[in-house]
């Protein structure tokens, strides 16, 4: 999920317990028009999760495992505080997700309107993917998840991206309103929401050999990749996950067709493996016959 790296890095949590209704004095809690200091968190957080537009996130380099749970704690608060632009059902499916409950995730799925349960079990299958939750996605995929496939993240809300854009504005990090204008005419900032996956790009990207696992045995393509990414073997010897990189290997991934489509005449996986410490025995195997690794 590339447009989360970061998030966490720039903002403290969003407070775990809203207040209540009835709290004399504030009225309801609007979560769209609540105080400045939780809008002003969460803004900063909407401006790394969602508001980047694919373009400007289609560069970023891949996720560590640390940063995927970081970010996706953060991707947690969003759907928990209800600011993606989807119904309140959907947002407890993935919390759900995130936190690994099957039986949850089952559940509110097959409460939705059945014309929109398909696409919702994708988004939450590769919700559960960039989670570490192995046993959802193997239970999603059971039900009916595409393996490669995609899913959409909606944008945020309106009203919630209008006051992002308005801390982001008044946010010195972020060279203030005629920056942020700026950014806005150039098309890096939008909300449009964003294509996800396909699942073995965030496993990999995550180093999680468990979704690996589950993934490949449900027949996940190992050269499948998202437009404008790498693949999945790519990302694994960029991360020098050596574990990653064999698994890859050994159900098919092919080197000499990554190898032709890296951008930069010369570079090589064996090349790029090799500079990231990997095993000499890994750097033959990634080795295309008629290239020089460099």
């Amino acid at each position: 999920m590339p447009a989360l790296l970061f998030a966490d890095r720039v903002v403290p949590d969003v407070d775990s317990n809203p207040r209540p209704a009835d709290d004399p004095g504030t009225g309801p809690p609007d979560r769209l028009n609540g105080g400045q200091g939780m809008v002003a968190r969460l803004a900063l957080i909407a401006f790394a999760l969602v508001v980047l537009s694919p373009a400007a996130t289609a560069g970023t380099g891949p996720a560590t495992a640390h940063l995927c749970l970081e970010q996706m704690s953060t991707a947690r608060q969003l759907w928990q505080h209800d600011l993606y632009d989807a119904p309140p059902a959907v947002a407890a499916v993935m919390v759900d997700a995130i936190d690994g409950r099957l039986p949850q995730v089952r559940r509110g799925l097959a409460a939705l309107p059945s014309d929109q349960q398909a696409r919702w079990r994708q988004l939450a299958m590769l919700t559960a993917a960039w989670s570490h939750q192995s046993t959802v996605v193997d239970g999603l995929l059971d039900d009916g998840a595409a393996v490669d496939g995609r899913a959409w993240l909606p944008p945020v809300k309106p009203a919630f991206n209008r006051r992002t854009l308005d801390a982001m504005g008044k946010d010195p990090r972020f060279g203030g309103p005629a920056t942020v204008k700026s950014l806005q005419s150039a098309g890096i900032v939008g909300n449009r929401g964003q294509q996800l996956g396909p699942a073995l790009l965030a496993a990999s990207g995550c180093n999680d050999v468990a979704t690996l696992d589950v993934l490949l045995r449900h027949h996940a393509d190992v050269m499948r990749h998202a437009p404008h990414s790498a693949d999945a073997l790519t990302v694994a010897v960029v991360n020098g996950e050596a574990g990653i990189a064999q698994h890859l290997l050994d159900h098919g991934a092919d080197v000499c067709a990554d190898d032709h489509r890296i951008p930069r005449p010369g570079t090589t996986l064996a090349g790029i493996g090799r500079r990231n410490h990997l095993p000499d025995a890994l750097v033959q195997r990634l080795t295309c016959p008629g290239l020089t690794a460099r």
